[in-house]
């Protein structure tokens, strides 16, 4: 519930977030599991080392929104690269903030940042949208992988599976 200036906690953000998200999901689409942990909403299907996820992070005055490998290295390196392969058709569909990035020694994320003033139901309608269209769009890639049991520890050239997506998310079309 909303303060009297609008603002929301940020655990309240996220549970306002997640009924946005699943309020307008598409008939066609499996509705995703979910996990909370306080301030940190993950939304999978089937195998959480490959999820969304959704963080306010209130000292930074930043919400992080996106698609999460944190398995393997290997693993997440490999569906990194994969979704790299996908560039050209993504980037124009997600848009030109999203950015497919090595976010930790082994980890990776296509992730889209929001910088905020004060968490209000408004921003958590335009967060929503934007991370309940990017599952919508990425829910094909994401269920063919795990269908055809992609998820396998095998070396991938980390450098060369994202060079295209840095090199087109950057030129802003």
């Amino acid at each position: 519930m909303p303060g009297k200036d609008g603002t929301l906690k940020a655990r309240e953000f996220v549970f306002f977030c997640e009924d946005q998200i699943l309020s307008a999901w598409p008939a066609g689409v499996p509705e995703p599991t979910r996990k909370v942990m306080w301030t940190t909403l993950q939304l999978h299907w089937g195998e959480p080392r490959v999820h969304f996820e959704l963080q306010p992070m209130m000292g930074r005055r930043l919400i992080e929104a996106g698609l999460h490998f944190e398995g393997p290295a290997a693993m997440n390196e490999a569906w990194a690269a994969a979704l790299g392969s996908r560039a050209d058709d993504l980037i124009p569909t997600l848009g030109f903030e999203w950015d497919l990035e090595d976010w930790t020694k082994s980890w990776r994320r296509l992730h889209r940042p929001y910088h905020f003033e004060r968490l209000t139901a408004d921003l958590g309608r335009e967060v929503a949208a934007e991370l309940g269209r990017a599952m919508v769009e990425l829910y094909p890639f994401i269920a063919d992988r795990l269908s055809t049991e992609q998820i396998v520890d095998k070396p991938v050239e980390p450098e060369r599976s994202r060079r295209k997506w840095r090199r087109r998310s950057r030129a802003r079309g």
